[in-house]
């Protein structure tokens, strides 16, 4: 009879450590945190940004800041895929809550921890294809997941 209860003792611990998660649940999902800040612009010119790779200014790509970059070439961010949506501000700006996913590629040394430099092609994905409105707009970003997904 003991050996009953120590056999359904075991049964049941075991079935406590295989819950499934609950539906939809991704534990490779990161907790997202939002930073809101300021978006300009800038052109690679042909030349490689800090992270070693020339893109075409059409190219979604961001001039990260050092505060992330940690003043290092290439950053730690290098790669790092940015989900940026436009908040608004600045003149001729039709593009408030548009969202687009850019890639960092480069260092910004004069933006602040919160301020996204874009290249011309995300800029004007997010302004509904305006470089002035006026070159400036207000934007709230989060890092997407290491693997990619936002």
């Amino acid at each position: 009879m003991l050996l009953s209860y120590t056999f359904v003792g075991l049964y049941l611990a075991a079935q406590s450590f295989a819950v499934p998660a609950a539906s939809g649940e991704d534990a490779s999902l990161e907790r997202r945190v939002t930073h809101c800040g300021d978006a300009t612009y800038y052109t690679q010119g042909g030349n490689a940004g800090s992270c070693g790779q020339t893109n075409p200014d059409s190219a979604y790509i961001i001039a990260l800041s050092n505060y992330w970059q940690d003043d290092e070439s290439p950053g730690p961010y290098c790669g790092r895929k940015i989900q940026i949506t436009n908040q608004g501000g600045g003149d001729d700006n039709n593009g408030q809550g548009k969202v687009v996913v850019a890639t960092v590629q480069d260092t910004c040394p004069s933006c602040d921890e919160n301020h996204l430099d874009l290249s011309e092609g995300a800029f004007q994905a997010l302004t509904g294809g305006s470089l002035d409105p006026p070159g400036e707009f207000n934007i709230c970003w989060h890092f997407c997941n290491a693997d990619g997904s936002c």
